[in-house]
């Protein structure tokens, strides 16, 4: 084909701000749309998408078209760019990072079972232990986890579900017990301890509900192993959320202990009869010898082990 030889003659000396520009009204889906996104007028987004063909010697979209179509060309470029400016991205990343190295960087990412829990207080003793670093902080299911890491996207990552990947590298930081939340006007409130059978009869509100496998998909496998299913289920995208249906008086959800911590008047917490726990996962890139991720490692596994003690000597006290 004529247009992929000329394609591929010409992409040593492609500009990447016109690249970039290309990528930008494909994926919007025409120039006004592309133009409002890069923050800049249509008429000089036009002329260099139309510099880029003359560059490539081929037409890249079709402008006829209603909407604006790529023409063949279009999308073997569109498919081949992409890795291309993800990795010109990791790379600028990275040598943003090599210049800071006095200022140590550390992208943390969780998932909403767990990032409303633990994650807080280790993140207050990473800050005292490195002042000087920089902390992002991304919430992200525990799929999109494992795909953030292996694209050098994030450095660390707590969840609550077992996911094996020969690249990642996890490890079990505490094993939380479940407990169960109630409206406080249910009629299992009134008692310390419920079995999970007597909770099958109502709604159970389960999260997150945009990624598999989930928390809550573990849960219901902890059910099922036990030949239980609850009547009627509800997912929800947070605990938040679902802690607001059950205070609502709405359903009834599994959570890990601390997150008594969400005290609400409309809601009970109490403990199962049967001890269930969720675990703690913190996973990270195998073999990465970032410094600040060792700190933040041992600080992760200090908070959880006073946690521990605390529970041993107070009950109802895990949370770090």
């Amino acid at each position: 084909m004529v247009w992929l030889r000329g394609l591929t003659r010409t992409a040593s000396l492609m500009d990447l701000k016109r690249l970039r520009y290309f990528v930008a009204v494909a994926d919007a889906g025409g120039f006004t749309r592309a133009a409002q996104i890069l923050h800049m007028s249509q008429p000089p987004l036009s002329r260099r998408i139309h510099e880029l063909e003359e560059e490539l010697q081929v037409r890249l979209l079709d402008r006829d078209a209603r909407p604006l179509a790529l023409t063949e060309a279009g999308k073997f470029l569109l498919d081949a760019a992409r890795p291309i400016l993800r990795r010109v991205e990791q790379l600028e990343r990275s040598m943003r990072e090599f210049t800071q190295v006095e200022r140590p960087i550390l992208r943390v990412a969780a998932s909403p079972s767990a990032a409303p829990l633990a994650l807080p207080t280790i993140l207050r003793r990473f800050r005292a232990a490195l002042p000087l670093a920089n902390v992002s902080l991304l919430e992200l299911t525990s799929p999109e986890q494992i795909k953030a890491l292996k694209a050098g996207l994030v450095d660390v990552a707590f969840g609550r579900v077992r996911i094996d990947d020969p690249l990642i590298h996890r490890v079990v930081l505490d094993d939380e017990p479940l407990v169960a939340a109630v409206p406080l006007d249910h009629p299992l409130a009134v008692q310390s301890a419920l079995a999970l059978e007597d909770l099958m009869d109502g709604t159970m509100v389960l999260f997150p509900n945009d990624a598999r496998p989930s928390f809550g998909d573990s849960l219901l496998s902890l059910l099922h192993d036990r030949g239980l299913a609850p009547r009627e289920v509800i997912e929800v995208r947070d605990l938040h959320t679902a802690m607001t249906l059950v205070a609502a008086g709405e359903a009834f959800t599994l959570a890990p202990e601390a997150a008594r911590h969400f005290s609400h008047p409309e809601i009970a917490f109490r403990d199962l009869s049967e001890p269930l726990s969720t675990p703690l996962i913190l996973a990270s890139r195998r073999g990465d010898q970032n410094p600040a991720l060792q700190v933040f490692i041992s600080v992760a596994e200090a908070a959880l082990r006073q946690a521990r003690a605390a529970s041993d000597a107070t009950p109802g006290a895990r949370a770090p």
